[in-house]
């Protein structure tokens, strides 16, 4: 149970923290109004760590941020990224954690789907057609930063899940513990048996 609470307690502070970052440091060094997506990368980042659970817990929180502070509307972003945290989940089973190219990859993909979204339900829905012009002038130079911002986040969130949540995680299976409940695999045979 303490396990539980403290795994999300460090999403939900990484969340945050990526949240910081992405909409009060990096506005300062912004290509033509662009930042990266630090909160999809966290999702991302976060599922591929944990799981399905984690990834949509991070995205519910990190969509909700962008929606409360930036969007007219609450919910959509939230439900956007609680999908790309399902999606990016169901990509644990193969977690390896010497390996970079399944997640960075799974980022660059979510963030290109998360902005043809945003192109379908914002700028066709208000009549803008000139998706040419949209992926030229916002989705490449977003992507191009959410990789590069990527690249130190994922190590940065590898060494908090183990140096953090999974020596706790393996203090508390010390804990649980009992000498008396072993087992022996040899059977019912003595020691010179």
């Amino acid at each position: 149970m303490r396990i539980a609470i403290k795994e999300k307690i460090t999403a939900a502070l990484f969340v945050f923290l990526c949240f910081l970052f992405q909409s009060s440091v990096f506005p300062h060094f912004s290509v033509s109004r662009i930042v990266p997506d630090l909160i999809l990368a966290c999702v991302c980042i976060f599922a591929w760590l944990r799981g399905e659970y984690s990834g949509m817990f991070c995205g519910f929180f990190g969509g909700l941020f962008i929606d409360i502070f930036f969007m007219d509307t609450i919910g959509l972003h939230a439900l956007i990224y609680v999908y790309v945290g399902f999606l990016c989940g169901q990509f644990h089973r193969f977690f390896d954690e010497h390996e970079y190219r399944i997640p960075i990859a799974m980022i660059v993909i979510s963030d290109l789907c998360v902005l043809l979204l945003r192109f379908l339900l914002f700028d066709v829905l208000y009549g803008n057609f000139h998706f040419g012009q949209y992926f030229t002038a916002r989705c490449l130079p977003e992507m191009v930063m959410t990789f590069w911002a990527s690249i130190p986040l994922y190590p940065l969130a590898l060494l908090i899940e183990t140096r953090f949540v999974q020596v706790s995680r393996k203090k508390s299976d010390m804990d649980n513990w009992d000498p008396g409940n072993m087992s022996d695999d040899s059977g019912s045979e003595g020691i010179g048996g």
